[in-house]
């Protein structure tokens, strides 16, 4: 795999301002999806952009309603924020459920995975702790791993009560684990899902197109959208043909959580950018098509 940074050869430079060079692109963009093609044609791409997501929201939430009183009891002692979509959700659902919550949070220390959700916070006024990199969940189980290094005698998590706000999926399992075995009590904070798309069609022609060989080289901003992608396949009966296609199909991942997923599904990773930033993304791939074309 390689690894994007300031640092690239002056060769690598002149690649990226030769950008895609007509090279057909594919990204299951949701969100920016506007701005990712435009971020392709500026670099020379043709931009194929199908939504393989959309966040759901879950509209009856218990857990919420429990995590906002336990606030406002004093009975929450970290709160980890997984990503910036889900923080700023929890914030505007505190505040339209208990204000009083708000306030209490701010007696809470908060770990956060990435900068998306630290950015979030500082916007509202908190302070948090952002874990080392590369930002995934394990950087956030050694932060806590760290905790118990500095005072073992103390068993500074035994406890304590950590709630996870989730990130479109559930915690981890081997995280919950590890923070139970310290003695933590877990509280697990969904506070919305990844569904796919209320309309399929650009993703299901998307799927076609790239089984065809249509495709030069696939963006990916979230792990989520390889998982869709695959079932999506699957339902269409083309996952193993999707497979074999995506051998010679290069994928750019944002970053190493997006890495992480791709990789669990058994596919290789041959471009990660690095900062994790859509456009940093956009312009490193082009830069590495075109290197290689050229090399």
């Amino acid at each position: 795999m390689l690894s994007v940074d300031s640092k690239r050869s002056e060769g690598q430079a002149r690649a990226v301002h030769s950008g895609f060079a007509g090279k057909k692109v594919l990204a299951p963009e949701s969100r920016r999806r506007d701005e990712m093609k435009t971020l392709i044609e500026k670099q020379g791409g043709v931009a194929t952009v199908a939504p393989a997501l959309r966040e759901v929201e879950l509209e009856e939430n218990a857990t919420l309603e429990r995590f906002a009183r336990s606030l406002t009891q004093g009975k929450v002692d970290y709160l980890v924020c997984m990503t910036g979509v889900g923080t700023r959700m929890l914030l505007r659902e505190l505040e339209k459920r208990n204000t009083a919550a708000l306030e209490a949070l701010r007696d809470v220390q908060i770990v956060v995975r990435g900068t998306k959700p630290l950015t979030v916070l500082r916007e509202a006024g908190y302070s948090a702790t952002l874990v080392e990199k590369p930002h995934t969940w394990r950087e956030v189980q050694g932060y806590f791993a760290a905790l118990e290094r500095t005072n073992p005698k103390t068993l500074p998590l035994s406890g304590k009560r950590i709630s996870i706000a989730e990130f479109g999926e559930e915690t981890p399992l081997e995280l919950q684990d590890f923070l139970c075995a310290q003695g933590a009590k877990v509280d697990p904070l969904p506070l919305y899902r990844w569904g796919l798309p209320e309309d399929t069609e650009p993703l299901e022609r998307a799927i076609l197109e790239l089984v065809q060989g249509k495709f030069d080289l696939l963006l990916l901003t979230s792990g989520i959208q390889m998982w869709h992608l695959m079932g999506k396949a699957f339902e269409m009966e083309l996952a193993d043909a999707l497979r074999k296609a995506l051998e010679r199909v290069p994928i750019a991942s944002i970053g190493p959580a997006c890495t992480e997923s791709v990789r669990e599904l058994g596919f290789s990773v041959a471009l990660e950018a690095d900062p994790c930033r859509m456009g940093n993304l956009v312009s490193s791939a082009a830069g590495w098509i075109n290197a290689r074309v050229s090399a």
